[in-house]
């Protein structure tokens, strides 16, 4: 997938977190991706585990924006985010992609001291 696609999907992931979208943030997962939020706590593999993460940060009202540029190398994307709640949250997510330009390994690099 061209970069410009890679950086397309942090655009489409905001949107559909802030939307409530699980169906749109599921499409954007490969089959048998992962997801690690944040990175140190239990990997949630699957469709499955990774709805049910995305659920609970629906559930706790949480909303994010893009606090920076989206940088891309090789098949990777990673970007800044911040929660717009208080308390502000600076989040780093970095996305593995596939040859299709899904996502088969999330990794959110954030803590509560962040």
């Amino acid at each position: 997938m061209a970069r410009s696609g890679n950086r397309a999907i942090a655009e489409r992931y905001v949107a559909a977190y802030n939307a409530h979208d699980i169906d749109a943030m599921l499409d954007l997962y490969a089959e048998g991706g992962t997801m690690e939020d944040p990175v140190g706590s239990p990997v949630a593999e699957g469709k499955e585990a990774i709805a049910a993460r995305y659920r609970e940060g629906f559930e706790m009202g949480v909303v994010i924006e893009l606090d920076g540029a989206i940088r891309c190398a090789g098949d990777s994307v990673a970007f800044p985010l911040r929660t717009v709640m208080e308390p502000r949250i600076f989040i780093i997510d970095v996305f593995d992609l596939d040859a299709e330009g899904r996502i088969e390994r999330m990794r959110a690099y954030w803590s509560p001291e962040a």
